[in-house]
């Protein structure tokens, strides 16, 4: 019995050796006694039984639980409004993994096999920055996590799409054309407001340049501007832009220009021309000369500066594009275009650059 006894060393192999012991008991108790005795005697003493049974494995279950397991006990907050944050994924790198509940608040178990002398813990939420700590072992170790919200990347929101950058001009003024890229990795959406473009010439003359048109693509017709660019959360859009140098005194010219044109069915030489409708020579020498008075290209290094609103701060980049006195002149020589049937308004066409022969439309250069 000795023997047994060293062997019976959990509640479960304690509870079978009283279950034996006590159903032998209950057989002599109950022998020549009436059933309805036996019957009592037997129901409430395996009642006992069991519940001893129940008893003792809860106290070794706890008492295992305190003596083999470290424990990590910690609070995951937001750090600018210091609110709790719930479902905050904690994990120590494979020992224990484990969620926040409502409250901000995590326990992590560490089984004893698995206990070492160092944990890396990482606190992990979606819209919020990866967060990690390290803490060294004890009995029961405490950690707090606040979490920054993911912060959108400046450098990278707004991109030119695919590195080209389209150079003209409308009656001398600058003119351009670029494929936008916004990018978007936040857990929410956000929107592109105010979209501005800025041209400063070799020589720092600056020139702003409005939005006049913009398209999801180079196949598709320029629409009317966007003027906020909403982006979902994870993801990129993609627009074709035209910025132009769009002030008071262009409109002005624009207008002269359209009430100008010269509509006679007798007209029938092919000359200078505002969409499908032919020009008066005298306004296109007056166009020519405004156009001289205003142009702004130089040859040299002019830089492109493109910026937009972003929940009240400004993204930004800039690029820079090397001009030509071979592609100044292919821009100035205006009357050539004129000949060969491009447009001037209001289906304005881009005056390509890179050629110097006029009168010649050609490639887009790869800037």
């Amino acid at each position: 019995m000795g023997n047994t006894f060293e062997y019976a060393t959990t509640p479960l192999a304690l509870a079978s050796l009283i279950a034996i012991l006590v159903v032998g008991l209950l057989k002599v108790i109950s022998a020549g006694k009436n059933n309805a005795l036996n019957r009592m005697i037997t129901h409430y003493g395996f009642t006992l039984v069991l519940l001893f049974g129940l008893v003792g494995n809860g106290i070794y279950l706890f008492n295992s639980y305190q003596s083999s397991e470290a424990l990590i006990i910690g609070t995951a907050i937001d750090k600018n409004s210091g609110k709790y944050l719930p479902r905050v994924q904690v994990d120590t790198g494979g020992h224990a993994r484990g969620m926040t509940s409502d409250t901000g608040d995590f326990v992590l178990a560490i089984p004893k096999s698995r206990i070492t002398d160092q944990y890396q813990i990482s606190a992990s939420l979606e819209g919020y920055e990866r967060q990690t700590a390290t803490i060294n072992h004890q009995a029961k170790m405490f950690v707090r996590f606040e979490l920054e919200k993911t912060r959108l990347n400046f450098d990278t929101a707004m991109q030119v799409a695919d590195a080209r950058i389209v150079v003209g001009h409308y009656l001398g003024l600058p003119e351009i054309q670029l494929s936008i890229k916004f990018n978007n990795p936040l857990s929410a959406a956000i929107v592109f407001k105010d979209l501005q473009l800025d041209v400063v010439s070799p020589t720092g003359n600056t020139r702003h340049l409005a939005q006049i048109g913009a398209t999801l693509n180079s196949h598709s017709n320029l629409q009317a501007p966007l003027q906020s660019i909403y982006v979902s959360p994870s993801s990129s859009a993609q627009y074709l832009f035209r910025f132009i140098q769009y002030d008071v005194q262009t409109h002005q010219i624009a207008i002269s220009a359209q009430t100008s044109m010269q509509t006679r069915p007798d007209f029938q030489l092919r000359g200078p021309q505002i969409g499908n409708t032919l020009l008066e020579p005298a306004l296109t020498q007056q166009l020519s000369t405004l156009m001289s008075a205003s142009w702004f290209w130089e040859v040299g290094e002019s830089i492109v500066n493109v910026s937009a609103n972003v929940d009240g701060e400004t993204v930004r980049f800039s690029r820079a594009i090397p001009i030509t006195s071979d592609q100044i002149d292919a821009m100035k020589a205006i009357s050539n275009y004129y000949k060969d049937g491009f447009g001037l308004y209001p289906q304005v066409s881009l005056m390509p650059v890179g050629s110097a022969i006029p009168g010649h439309q050609i490639e887009s250069s790869a800037l």
